[in-house]
Order: structure tokens, then sequence, then C-alpha cells
């Protein structure tokens, strides 16, 4: 497919009149009404996707999907990111859905790829920035690194930032899958004996390749967005957890939300210290 392109020639190409080129890459919103009608477009976009074998950053909101589409390969835009954009507005067409660009849709993305969240968002707008935001960062602070760089510790601490990516992967689906929709536990957590080791997610990483541990996580952070949007749509913020804590309370879908961007901060500090011992990147 050749390599970089302009954003002039990615605008003269046919059939991506409804993408526009923004920091980042290039982006795109579709209005779709509904969660289900979102879900359906994210579905079509993930089959388009997998086989272009390229692959955008989808934000699934309430009544919209945001796209962004970049070539990581030649860090810019190639003609890759034109054939997907134009199949992605077809498919958009498909469903009915509407494919003008609101004027102010395109998220920004910073010199990371982390998507800002907004400045003038409502409160589940917010939340769901800062939770993307902190998991784009863990993405970051773990990119391009092998078992050892995986498997580097500080100091006498045993954390580890393979360790934390299995950790984040369970804690995502223990909250966005157990507690909010009251799921029991899939594998592979399901078969631990917690009450006996309850650090495996963090010590067993060791075992894992860099992949296997990338993939996990990566899966667990779909599932949770699509658990999240579901419980929104059902209750909005204010729905308890179909799962009660051994008190009785039950965290609504707000304070779980809350939690996890605070879980992600924290460990992502965590994340920062790590991965200045193993190659000195920084940067917040």
């Amino acid at each position: 497919m050749g390599g970089r392109i302009t954003a002039e020639e990615f605008r003269a190409a046919e059939g991506v009149a409804d993408w526009r080129v923004g920091p980042g890459g290039v982006h795109a919103r579709f209005r779709t009404g509904s969660f289900a009608a979102g879900v359906e477009l994210v579905d079509a976009i993930g089959e388009l996707s997998d086989a272009a074998d390229h692959h955008p950053d989808v934000d699934l909101r309430y009544a919209t999907v945001a796209v962004r589409l970049v070539s990581h390969d030649v860090a810019g835009l190639s003609h890759r990111d034109v054939a997907l954009a134009r199949r992605i507005s077809a498919a958009a067409r498909e469903l009915d859905l509407p494919t003008e660009p609101v004027a102010d849709a395109a998220p920004v993305i910073d010199d990371e790829g982390r998507p800002e969240p907004p400045t003038a968002g409502d409160e589940v707008d917010t939340l769901l920035g800062f939770l993307e935001f902190h998991r784009a960062t863990l993405e970051w602070k773990t990119r391009g690194l092998d078992a050892a760089g995986l498997a580097t510790t500080v100091g006498t601490s045993t954390m580890t930032l393979g360790g934390l990516l299995k950790h984040l992967a369970y804690v995502e689906d223990d909250w966005f899958s157990r507690s909010l929709h009251g799921r029991d536990r899939a594998e592979p957590w399901a078969s631990v004996d917690w009450a006996a080791d309850r650090d495996w997610d963090w010590h067993s990483a060791a075992d894992d390749a860099p992949d296997d541990l990338r993939a996990l996580w990566l899966a667990a952070v779909e599932r949770s967005r699509a658990d999240l949007a579901a419980a929104l749509a059902a209750g909005g913020p204010d729905a308890p957890a179909r799962r009660a804590w051994p008190d009785g309370r039950a965290p609504s879908v707000r304070w779980v939300l809350t939690h996890m961007v605070e879980e992600y901060a924290r460990h992502n500090g965590h994340a920062d210290l790590l991965r200045e011992a193993v190659d000195g990147q920084v940067g917040e």
C-alpha cells in the first residue's frame, strides 16, 4: 500500500469526506443515537479492521462512536488509513447512521497516543475520558518491552510492568463484569485459589509471554467498555452494581467508574518508575 502520505493526499482521496486530519491521525465521529446502534457499528469496525490487519482507536459513547486512524509503522498517515476510513464510512451508511463528522468531534491525541479527557464534558464523559487516558498511559509505559523489561523491578519491591498488566486485566474484569453485572469470574481468574494466593495476578505474570500479557489486558479493556456501556444504558451512573459487598451495600456505576480512574492513576505512578528503570524513558 506504499509508505507515508501527506494530509493533503488523504483529503484528496475519494470516500473519506467524513474524516478530518487532526492530532495523531485522522478522526471521524458517527452519530448513532443509542448504545445499541453504536455497538453494532463498533462490531462492524472490528470486522473490517481485522480483515485489513489495521486497527483504529474506537471510542463508544452514549450516542456517538469516535474513530482515530493512524499508521504507526510510518509514524503518520498511509494508504491503509485511506482504505479503512473509506470502508468504515461505508459501513456506517449501510447501518443508516449519519456520517457527517461533528465539528468538534476529533479527540485531542497527545504525542504518546493518549486521548485527552474532554475539558467541558458531562459527568460520565469526563470520567470516561480520564479512564481512557490512564488506560492509554499504561499502554505507553509498557509499549515495546520484552520479557526482561516487563520483569524489571525497582529497589526491594517485587512489582513489575508485566504484573501491572495482568493485575489491571483482573481488575477490569472484576469490577466491570463481576461487580457491575454479577457474573462469575472467567478464566484465567476462575480457577485461582485467591484465599491461598491473593497476589497470583502479580507474580504469575512472570510466566507469561509479553504478547500474551498485552492481549490479556487489551481483551479485558474491550470487555469492560462493552460492560460499562450496557450498565450505563440500563440505569445510568446512579444504578447499583448487581453484586453487593459483604455488608450488603452495592456501589453505583459512578463509584465503580471513579474507582477505576483511581486504580489506574495510582498504578501509572508505579509504571513511571518501572519504565524509567528499564530504559530511562520518562514522562507523565
